[in-house]
């Protein structure tokens, strides 16, 4: 009988994955619930933003997508679902998710530019992305969401290893008035909700790190695109 993965555990077995990607010339990086984690030191000690992880998730370049697949299998890992975009993997009780840059579930995105901005994880910004692009915005993805702005800056560009770059997060969602909205609107319902999983200090600070961020989301100029999707969407 196998004893489950604390989610310290799933944080260093995802950075030893992504080292020995690395050793093999391979671009892994690890995204979802236990990025955060690894990114986000408040997790550890605030009960209110933590929740059981029993998966890793990766992205990889998809030019070594057969390659990322004969690594995992070399250490253990099992295949149990492939499709064009994603492969599943488990050992014992830890199941592996690996998609390709092109990522859909609500909406279309597309990290292959983002790979090596930053080393282990993608790039803050697109972790907050991938949970505030979501329709259905679960609790799961507010704590993270919470977790990400309490311990870390927004900023115009910046360090982006560890600051949130808000000019990117606009250029993306500014494409895509439902893409947009949905985020928009997720921040929204954060500002509601962050007493719920934060101190006071903390939550007037991810407070006010979300008016950053809706600051250029709906004061700066939107595209053409923008535009056309919005009155489509009436």
């Amino acid at each position: 009988m196998t004893t489950k993965m604390t989610t310290n555990e799933l944080v260093q077995l995802g950075t030893d994955l992504v080292k020995q990607a690395e050793a093999q010339g391979i671009v892994l990086r690890m995204i979802g619930g236990v990025a955060i984690y690894a990114r986000c030191p408040s997790i550890e000690s605030n009960k209110r933003l933590q929740r059981e992880h029993a998966d890793l998730d990766f992205v990889v370049d998809d030019q070594k997508w057969q390659r990322v697949g004969e690594m995992f299998n070399a250490q253990g890992f099992v295949k149990n679902a492939e499709a064009a975009t994603e492969q599943k993997f488990v050992k014992d009780d830890v199941t592996i998710e690996i998609v390709k840059p092109q990522h859909r579930e609500d909406f279309a995105l597309d990290f292959s530019t983002r790979l090596n901005v930053t080393p282990l994880t993608l790039p803050l910004a697109d972790l907050l992305l991938l949970k505030l692009a979501r329709v259905e915005f679960k609790e799961k993805d507010i704590q993270d969401a919470a977790a990400l702005l309490v311990d870390h800056r927004v900023t115009n560009d910046g360090d982006e290893e560890d600051e949130i770059n808000r000019e990117y997060l606009y250029h993306i969602v500014n494409k895509d008035y439902g893409l947009w909205k949905t985020v928009f609107d997720n921040t929204v319902t954060l500002e509601k909700v962050f007493d719920k999983y934060l101190e006071p200090e903390e939550a007037q600070l991810a407070w006010r790190r979300t008016e950053l961020l809706q600051e250029v989301l709906d004061g700066k100029s939107h595209s053409l695109g923008w535009w056309a999707g919005r009155v489509l969407s009436r």
